[in-house]
């Protein structure tokens, strides 16, 4: 399968996604393995609705899992729904790999409310990409802010940011300045908005790329 190609076998376009990240962002730093790069990305804490990418479930999560689960899960994983947002998990050890959550035919009121979620929980983001692309990265040591990344991009060295996970929206709507980072109260400054679709898919992803890819290379065996 193609990164971009629409399935309902949703879980390897996520782990498409996670790679491709890689190609996003330039250049990742090349993250620890093992028990290192876990408690790294587990100290992030970066999750939604008491789930966290890198934790195990907890009893009355996997209770929930059971209740929801969907198919089609990659093979050596399985997941399940809660409240919308899907969870991705290790079947081998019950971690959590990814967490998304996917709005068909949404509107320019519902991708505002999707990007007030992650801000509302993740703070400023890191970069925008083309209106339509918000991610925000993380180091081992927290959130990788705009003006550092900008500044390794300039050289050439984000690299050595060492991005070890990453929160990223993409939206087929273009991000209105009303919805735009920095412009919370929707004035347009003047600007010609460009003409966009009334409704759109709005998406976005938690993972961490590295754990993916051990992810990957463990099932490979």
């Amino acid at each position: 399968m193609k990164c971009g190609q629409t399935s309902r076998n949703t879980l390897p376009v996520i782990l498409c996604l996670a790679l491709f990240l890689g190609v996003i962002l330039t250049t990742f730093a090349q993250a620890t393995t093992g028990d290192s790069l876990l408690t790294d990305v587990v100290k992030l804490d970066l999750g939604l609705q008491g789930y966290v990418v890198g934790k195990t479930l907890d009893p009355d999560q996997k209770r929930i899992a059971g209740k929801h689960s969907v198919a089609g899960a990659y093979a050596g994983t399985y997941k399940f729904v809660d409240n919308a947002l899907y969870v991705v998990i290790d079947k081998e050890t019950d971690r959590i790999l990814a967490l998304y959550k996917k709005k068909e035919n949404a509107d320019q009121a519902e991708l505002k409310a999707m990007i007030a979620e992650l801000m509302d929980r993740f703070s400023l983001p890191t970069t925008m990409a083309h209106d339509k692309l918000i991610y925000w990265a993380f180091n081992k040591y927290g959130a990788v802010s705009e003006d550092d990344f900008n500044r390794a991009k300039k050289i050439q060295q984000t690299a050595k940011l060492g991005i070890i996970a990453t929160v990223k929206l993409s939206s087929e709507l273009e991000i209105k300045p009303d919805s735009k980072v920095g412009d919370p109260g929707g004035h347009s400054q003047g600007k010609v908005e460009k003409q966009s679709p009334a409704t759109g898919t709005v998406y976005f992803i938690i993972t961490s790329d590295p754990l993916v890819q051990t992810f990957l290379a463990a099932h490979q065996q």
